[in-house]
């Protein structure tokens, strides 16, 4: 009886075959894995936003405040943790796609993966003065659909090895120029060469990410939808800061 076999090249071509196959599958199964993860992190941003909105109705439209170690004032609670009766799942605080080390860090934990605009805090200025606080109310919005409450925190400070542990963001210090005016939070913040945040994480999610807005609703969007600005104009786009005409 003669024995039929795979020749070397009928083997080679099927190994060919198989490894296109795999070039082409894989991507679009990690495409598909980071498509749940940003789903995901969206449903966490719209139960967050319904949170806020809840703290705000039992407490005269007033929001919450943000973590702040002033050394000549006492510290001010997380929005984390005013918002917690309302959310009662300390998981909705990290996005799926979230990697930073920080988590597993025993001494300083990373708090969320979702920062708080600082300009609805009653210490940070503009609007609020860590001398005389008074908290920030939802009627001082002019344009609730377009006004972000909530964005996705970057793991580090772009450009250092610095983590970012904390709740909150602070976009008055962006832009050239910026809404507020101090050099070394403009420098630490905002990075020139490129007009972008140096601690927002805005491409986690295919080269965008979340937001939750302050009418409650919470959408995908690229940053440059966000804030858009000619160096030494006003800016031509910016929902971030809540009284902008």
């Amino acid at each position: 009886m003669q024995r039929r076999a795979f020749t070397l090249i009928e083997l080679l071509v099927v190994i060919a075959i198989i490894a296109i196959l795999a070039a082409i599958l894989f991507p679009v199964f990690a495409q598909a894995r980071e498509k749940a993860r940003a789903t995901a992190c969206l449903s966490n941003c719209k139960q967050i936003g319904i949170a806020i909105f809840m703290y705000a109705q039992d407490y005269d439209e007033s929001l919450p405040t943000v973590r702040m170690m002033w050394p000549d004032r006492p510290p001010m609670a997380s929005w984390l943790d005013t918002v917690q009766p309302y959310v009662r799942n300390r998981l909705l605080n990290r996005c799926p796609s979230d990697t930073s080390p920080a988590w597993n860090d025993p001494t300083g934990p990373r708090m969320t993966s979702y920062g708080f605009n600082a300009y609805f805090d009653p210490t940070h200025p503009p609007y609020g003065d860590r001398m005389a606080p008074r908290s920030f109310t939802l009627a001082g919005i002019n344009r609730p659909a377009e006004i972000v409450f909530v964005a996705e925190l970057a793991a580090y400070i772009r450009g250092t090895s610095t983590l970012i542990r904390g709740d909150h963001f602070m976009p008055m210090y962006w832009g050239d120029p910026p809404r507020v005016v101090d050099p070394m939070m403009n420098e630490r913040l905002w990075d020139r060469a490129t007009s972008e945040p140096r601690t927002l994480a805005i491409r986690i999610h295919q080269e965008g990410s979340n937001y939750v807005f302050t009418d409650g609703h919470a959408r995908w969007h690229r940053f440059r939808q966000t804030w858009q600005q000619t160096p030494g104009q006003p800016p031509a786009v910016d929902w971030y800061d809540p009284m902008r005409p």
